[in-house]
């Protein structure tokens, strides 16, 4: 079985335009209680934790190892051997040891278990040198990507706009231009 790590907080860059988000909105007018509302959220991702395992991803991962310790409990004896492997990145490690225990919670009992940390495996684009040379520093690799993204990510933006009352957004500085909120 291969998963993911469980629910992270953003990343610093993100935390950061997020920020700068508000700030704009605040310049620009925005009623006091929605910025109030969007700087309590914003407070609760805090730069120190970007990018972490975040309080709800561990409960996460806990709850997926648990159900599936229980849909595997009848598979699995007690003297069979388990290996779980895990990136290097702090959220997988505890992403990892959060499902293991809800894993064990599910069978009933601790099982046998090794623990491997394996980067060539699972973080391979970070390792591997002809996937560096060949897709990752290779432009045209990610067409389909980027013609994904200029088809909806406008269309995104917009609704998005169009919640905030305002015409435009620039959702990766944080810009907006033109409110209607101030309008007559």
């Amino acid at each position: 079985m291969l998963s993911r790590h469980g629910i992270r907080y953003p990343g610093k860059k993100d935390i950061v335009n997020g920020h700068a988000m508000i700030s704009e909105m605040k310049r620009r007018g925005v009623s006091p209680l929605i910025i109030k509302h969007l700087q309590s959220v914003m407070d609760s991702f805090p730069i120190s934790e970007a990018s972490l395992l975040a309080e709800s991803g561990a409960k996460e991962q806990w709850d997926l190892g648990r159900r599936t310790g229980q849909r595997f409990a009848s598979m699995i004896r007690k003297n069979d051997h388990l290996t779980f492997v895990s990136s290097t990145s702090q959220r997988t490690v505890l992403s990892e040891k959060n499902f293991e225990q809800g894993f064990d919670k599910g069978l009933g009992w601790n099982a046998s278990s090794t623990y491997q940390q394996r980067d060539d495996l699972l973080r391979f684009f970070d390792v591997c040198p002809r996937y560096i040379s060949e897709v990752k520093k290779n432009k045209s690799a990610f067409a389909e990507y980027h013609k994904f993204r200029d088809q909806m990510f406008p269309h995104i933006v917009q609704r998005i706009a169009s919640r905030l009352l305002v015409d435009s957004l620039n959702i990766s500085d944080g810009k907006f231009n033109k409110t209607r909120m101030c309008e007559d």
